[in-house]
């Protein structure tokens, strides 16, 4: 070790009389950023994938998907500003990683307009709307800029009432409720129940609604998985580490499991819907607060067999939560999709709108389908 310490003594000495000791800085701090930039590369895009075919699956990726994406790139800002003056080669590099996770990684999508034939028929536009922390503010400038056909809500229990003698609400003439959920709707409501529970000890999380429409049954399924709030605030203070650390046949392995267990109820939910609307005969939607990031593995599961409304013909970022928020990593702004629209595969996405800047936790969001005319589902009972 000392022969080393003297050997780069004797070289720094050596520049600094020849009077070339700024170009071996220079060099290495190039050699720094070259190599910087490729441990960021190799970083995030382990990142990535991790979050998006691991995600819920493990406590540290669960954790992670819910952060916000400004925390992805600070750590980038003092290696391009390093790129910028030792390194312009890297400086290419580091843009294009900054530009991934801005708008690869975080689901930015362009405006996509769809006409085609197979679009032809008359079209059905659903709104979803987690009016939970709503904070009494208005959904009427949103209805009235998309006119939806349906609507239903999540966290409104006791309020299918009021929203049908408001004047307000006067377009939709049919409603039903189950549970916490509520349906407005311009067209008959056939049907209206709670689905069981995807296993014992689980509280009911989804409402099947049917309804007739253009001479056959639509199902409309309202979700809203559990919030894992309590499970996030755990993980914060230092639980989300268990997921890499305790490892199965460690003494820690006991504390994974038991943070774990509200990352299966997840899971476990989500193949239960997803079960529920493969053995649909009629058409069917599924909308409300997934509480899962469109990175996450649940969302995965969802669309290997359904459409995301947003994905498919949404525009910017569709963040839908949380709408109120003075996070700074956020930029004040909400940095999570977690309220979709899917659809099962007899239906095609025209378009779809996030609410734009409303100080309610949730924002809502309209998607408009057509029904693919060589679709099944006649007007029958299921």
């Amino acid at each position: 070790m000392n022969n080393v310490v003297q050997r780069w003594a004797s070289d720094i000495a050596q520049h600094a009389a020849n009077g070339t000791l700024m170009r071996l800085v220079a060099g290495l701090f190039r050699q720094l950023v070259f190599w910087l930039t490729w441990l960021c590369f190799l970083l995030i895009f382990a990142l990535w994938g991790s979050m998006r075919w691991i995600g819920e699956q493990n406590i540290t990726t669960a954790f992670l998907l819910f952060l916000p994406p400004l925390g992805w790139l600070l750590p980038l800002i003092p290696i391009v500003l390093l790129a910028l003056l030792f390194n312009w080669r890297c400086l290419g590099a580091l843009l294009v990683l900054i530009a991934f996770i801005s708008w690869g990684w975080l689901g930015w999508r362009s405006p996509v307009f769809r006409s085609s034939n197979v679009c032809s028929s008359a079209t059905l536009s659903i709104m979803t709307y987690n009016r939970g922390e709503s904070r009494n503010q208005s959904l009427q400038p949103f209805i009235k800029a998309t006119l939806p056909d349906v609507l239903v809500m999540q966290d409104a229990a006791n309020r299918l009432e009021g929203y049908l003698r408001s004047p307000e609400y006067a377009e939709f003439k049919h409603g039903a409720s189950a549970g916490e959920h509520v349906i407005l709707s311009k067209y008959p409501v056939k049907e209206a129940l709670m689905l069981p529970p995807a296993s014992l000890g689980r509280l009911a999380r989804v409402a099947r609604f049917v309804i007739e429409w253009q001479g056959r049954l639509v199902s409309i399924y309202s979700v809203h998985l559990m919030t894992p709030r309590d499970a996030l605030k755990s993980h914060a203070r230092g639980a989300f580490l268990w997921g890499v650390l305790a490892l199965p046949g460690t003494p820690w392995a006991a504390k994974r499991k038991h943070y774990q267990e509200f990352w299966d109820g997840q899971i476990a939910d989500v193949r239960a819907m997803i079960d529920k609307v493969r053995a649909d005969p009629n058409p069917s939607v599924m909308a409300g607060d997934f509480n899962s990031p469109h990175l996450g593995y649940t969302h995965q599961m969802m669309t290997r067999e359904l459409g995301d409304s947003h994905a498919e013909v949404g525009s910017g970022f569709g963040f839908t939560f949380p709408g109120d928020t003075r996070n700074p990593l956020s930029l004040r702004g909400p940095w999570l999709r977690i309220d979709y629209i899917f659809h099962d595969r007899r239906w095609q996405a025209v378009e779809c709108i996030t609410e734009h800047d409303r100080p309610s936790q949730h924002r809502a969001v309209v998607a408009k389908l057509c029904l693919i005319q060589n679709a099944s589902g006649s007007l029958s009972q299921p």
